[in-house]
């Protein structure tokens, strides 16, 4: 990552031999992104008989600013937590901190009947789709991304609330996607469209972590 290559590089990792290594992903991706000052720069599923994933984030950490990066892979069952930064007194508690969350909600995780478990994952899902939806407005993807992305997380976020009380964020997200399938799908969002989408999509986040909450 050339961004990190001058920086300080601490790493710690874990096994996740009783969690699917999917959800072990987005167990991570949520500890380390449902908090303030965190933005999605990259990440990558691999499309393969085994899984393995990573994301990176910016993170605004106190005054610092470091990087992070999750990465799950099935063989051998490891979880890697990769900061950088420029001070390894930041750096060392906050990998610790992340991984010890992580922990716990493996923990919890395990302890949740089925139906809980798939709808906690399908909110978990909500989740990243709502972080891809930023991170690709910044790099100016191509409507048809960005047109998925909302169709994904609202699809997860109500088989997540079935026999619930509607949620919000079902109706706003039908009422975006309303608003941009009309537009060229292999273009950009215009600008202020672009801007309008990526703050609503902060509620979008805040009731999809209330919820994962409730659960997790």
């Amino acid at each position: 990552m050339a961004e990190a290559d001058d920086q300080i590089e601490v790493t710690q990792s874990m096994d996740f031999e009783t969690v699917e290594p999917s959800t072990a992903f987005r167990i991570a991706w949520f500890i380390i992104a449902s908090k303030p000052g965190v933005l999605l720069k990259d990440y990558s599923e691999a499309e393969s008989r085994v899984f393995e994933a990573n994301a990176t984030f910016h993170v605004n950490l106190d005054s610092a600013k470091i990087i992070v990066q999750v990465l799950v892979e099935e063989e051998p069952s490891k979880l890697v937590i990769t900061a950088w930064g420029d001070n390894e007194e930041i750096l060392n508690p906050y990998v610790e901190s992340v991984l010890s969350e992580v922990k716990d909600a493996f923990d919890k995780f395990r302890s949740l009947d089925d139906d809980r478990r798939q709808r906690l994952t399908r909110a978990l899902i909500a989740k990243g789709c709502w972080d891809k939806l930023v991170a690709d407005i910044f790099k100016k993807a191509p409507l048809s991304d960005i047109y998925v992305h909302i169709a994904h997380g609202r699809e997860m976020m109500i088989k997540a609330t079935e026999g619930e009380e509607v949620p919000p964020v079902s109706l706003t997200t039908s009422a975006w996607l309303s608003k941009i399938e009309s537009l060229p799908s292999d273009e950009a969002l215009p600008g202020g469209i672009a801007t309008e989408i990526a703050k609503k999509s902060v509620e979008w986040k805040k009731e999809t972590v209330a919820f994962i909450n409730r659960i997790l």
